[in-house]
């Protein structure tokens, strides 16, 4: 591992449970030397990374600023707002796009109608890894070994799931074949949640996963099938822009060149 690496790991230090740390904290964390500690903290702070309170450190305004970009520019965002926002105002549910990385899954935009369910899990917060109709589908859509090790790293010897590779398998088998995950009550209790993946075409690969989620009293009055099959068309949508947008800067640079 690099110097840069190991210094931008110091960034993974921080979490929901841990917005404050000192570099005694950061140095023992990665089993560094406090000089160590100190510079990366320093170079991360130059950078405005991290911000230091009160002789701890934070993340920065950079953060800030690289997440306008993102909101601004990611391809399921851009490509997916007035999809998102249609679904939201069709179903009067709150609708999702989530993504897996580096382990982690997280809601990278949330568009809510005036209802307030009062959500636990918000707009970057991560997620429990195999709880709630996003989470599922994003897991599920894992490929063979990744998936197989994501089950005996994070699951098997959790306290908060039941299963074995047997059971497991079956379950993300099952949501692969439906083309979908709907649950109730994972993640808040009274909630249900619809999610479908975004599948770029013609491939494999798993972009994000798109999910409506309300109050179970809310369901009662949609019917679910109706609901699936335009989580599944909203995501299949949002899939289709972006190649269809990939397709068209590719022509536009063929063009200037």
């Amino acid at each position: 591992m690099t110097s840069l690496s190991k210094m931008l790991n110091v960034l993974n230090m921080f979490g929901p449970d841990s917005l404050l740390l000192d570099v005694d904290s950061i140095a023992d964390g990665m089993g560094l030397s406090r000089a160590t500690a100190y510079r990366y903290v320093k170079e991360l702070c130059e950078s405005g990374l991290l911000s230091r309170v009160d002789g701890q450190y934070t993340l920065g305004p950079r953060i800030i600023e690289l997440d306008w970009m993102m909101r601004r520019y990611d391809p399921l965002l851009s490509n997916g707002r007035e999809i998102i926002s249609e679904l939201c105002k069709t179903t009067g549910l709150n609708v999702y796009i989530s993504v897996f990385y580096d382990g982690h899954i997280i809601n990278t935009y949330i568009n809510s109608p005036d209802t307030e369910y009062g959500f636990s899990f918000g707009r970057g917060q991560p997620l429990p890894l195999f709880k709630g109709a996003q989470s599922k589908v994003l897991v599920s859509y894992q490929k063979g070994r990744k998936l197989k090790k994501l089950f005996y790293e994070a699951i098997e010897n959790s306290a908060e799931y039941d299963f074995t590779w047997k059971s497991f398998s079956q379950v993300t088998r099952s949501i692969r074949q439906d083309g979908y995950c709907i649950t109730h009550d994972e993640l808040n209790s009274g909630l249900t949640g619809i999610a479908a993946p975004i599948i770029k075409p013609g491939t494999e690969d798993i972009l994000g996963s798109i999910a409506a989620v309300g109050g179970t009293s809310s369901f009662q009055l949609l019917r679910h099938e109706a609901v699936i099959e335009l989580v599944k068309s909203a995501a299949n949508r949002i899939a289709a822009r972006i190649v269809s947008s990939e397709s068209d800067k590719e022509t536009a640079a063929e063009t200037v060149s």
